[in-house]
């Protein structure tokens, strides 16, 4: 009786302890360190196919859903805009001017592949047949192969495999295979198919591709696309929307005729109005049907709520995909409404995510940039210069919204320096936060402008000039 008393309690701590221990435990924590630890540097291509059917619409199983990429890879495209590349006091700008068209037409592009795919590489290099400075554009998914230095996480090698077709004549195509081991100390590159051929050469600058990856995590060089977190959600969404499509469009209206005299109904409605040919009866077509006393028509149509769950589904997801895509809600335009509608924290959040865009963006552009004037220098035979990435000025704001800021800005500067309530350093200080392009270096520069435009002003009305001193 007495181990049967104990077996019972025992059992009911057990069941007790299962339902205790979530309490006790950090779920974000494992009990026990398992060593060693496994770890993968190894990182696979991205499904560049999928990604880029779904941003051109191409993509059968989610073009219905994919008017949406407008507001994920579009407006933060176009809304991070393309660096300026700075030379630094007394350095040379005529390389710079140089490389600027190369900029304006490749930058763009880049960031849409490195929002897309998650990964844009891009390779420096001088064109003997073309006599110029070129940005090789490098698949994601043509690298086979990522070698790293196992001790500075750096890459070492990049093995490239591509099957390429092309047109060859009028109506030909033809295939090719390109297969390329690059270093930093040589390049093989070898061509079966159609055209058969190998090198080897020098990797003259020892320079390699640069990626561009868009959220990468730490120790990773390839990035993921924006579409990732969502990407079942558009499959789900298109699916709803192509049944609702297929309900829509598949339905028609239906007739409903009652008469007690068919042939009667039909000579009334054929040959009494002129029609010789009876089959010829339109009823969604006629303006007018002739129905005796006990004779009605009546039609049968879709009820308003046949499709009604599919468009709240639909409009459900697509306020996840918003949510979920990272991208603030105001990219997405006059989709957003009620509780979900812009304000300005969502104007801040955007202004955030751009910034958040360029200074991933900065690494590689700046490294891009100073491969590009080395060898532009080594081909004009000079030295390159020294340069910084500086962005352009990012306000989302509206004209109505910036007059309001300079009206109020106007109002508080001047009693504030009049009173001597705040130094000039300070007001220099508050000047460049609102506007970050005011043509001023210093605090020095900024008073002395201040002062001169005060001593112009005082001649033009007849006062004596005023005195600077107060301020």
């Amino acid at each position: 009786m007495g181990r049967l008393k104990n077996a019972t309690k025992a059992a009911a701590t057990s069941f007790s302890d299962v339902w205790r221990r979530p309490l006790d435990r950090d779920l974000s924590k494992t009990q026990t360190t398992v060593t060693p630890v496994s770890r993968k540097i190894r990182e696979v291509a991205a499904n560049e196919v999928l990604l880029k059917g779904i941003y051109k619409g191409s993509a059968q199983d989610f073009s219905l859903s994919s008017y949406l990429v407008t507001g994920m890879i579009d407006v933060p495209r176009n809304l991070a805009g393309i660096p300026g590349v700075i030379p630094d006091e007394g350095q040379s700008d005529r390389l710079v001017n140089e490389l600027a068209p190369l900029m304006m037409d490749e930058y763009p592009i880049i960031v849409a592949t490195y929002l897309v795919v998650g990964t844009a590489w891009r390779w420096a290099r001088w064109s003997d047949k073309l006599h110029r400075l070129v940005w090789e554009t490098i698949p994601d998914s043509s690298i086979a192969s990522i070698i790293i230095d196992l001790d500075t996480g750096e890459i070492t090698e990049i093995y490239i495999d591509e099957q390429i077709e092309y047109n060859e004549g009028e109506s030909n195509i033809s295939y090719a295979r390109r297969k390329r081991h690059i270093t930093r100390t040589q390049i093989e590159e070898t061509w079966t198919g159609k055209v058969n051929r190998s090198a080897q050469y020098k990797n003259q600058f020892g320079f390699m591709p640069i990626p561009f990856g868009h959220n990468c995590f730490e120790g990773e060089w390839r990035g993921n696309s924006v579409f990732a977190r969502v990407l079942r959600l558009f499959k789900e969404m298109h699916d709803i929307a192509y049944k609702r499509g297929e309900i829509l469009s598949g339905f028609n209206p239906k007739i409903i005729q009652k008469t007690r005299d068919v042939k009667g109904w039909i000579e009334n409605n054929t040959k009494s109005i002129g029609i010789v040919d009876e089959k010829t009866i339109d009823i969604f077509g006629r303006e007018l049907v002739v129905n005796t006393l006990d004779e009605t028509t009546e039609f049968i149509s879709l009820s308003s709520d046949a499709t009604s769950s599919h468009t709240q589904a639909i409009a459900d997801l697509e306020r996840r995909i918003i949510k979920g895509s990272g991208n603030p809600e105001l990219f997405f335009g006059g989709l957003a409404t009620g509780n979900y509608a812009s304000t300005e924290t969502d104007r801040l959040l955007a202004l955030e995510h751009i910034k958040g865009i360029r200074r991933e963006l900065t690494k590689g552009t700046q490294e891009l940039v100073s491969q590009s004037l080395r060898i532009l220098a080594y081909m004009r035979f000079t030295q390159p210069p020294q340069v910084s990435i500086q962005w352009g000025n990012l306000s989302l704001l509206s004209e109505s919204q910036k007059a309001q800021i300079m009206g109020g800005y106007a109002q508080a500067i001047v009693p504030l320096l009049r009173d001597g309530a705040i130094s000039p350093e300070g007001a220099f200080y508050f000047t460049k936060e609102l506007y970050p392009e005011f043509p001023a270096e210093d605090e020095k520069h900024f008073m002395s402008g201040l002062g001169e435009m005060l001593v112009q002003h005082s001649s033009k009305v007849g006062q004596p000039a005023f005195d600077m001193g107060g301020f």
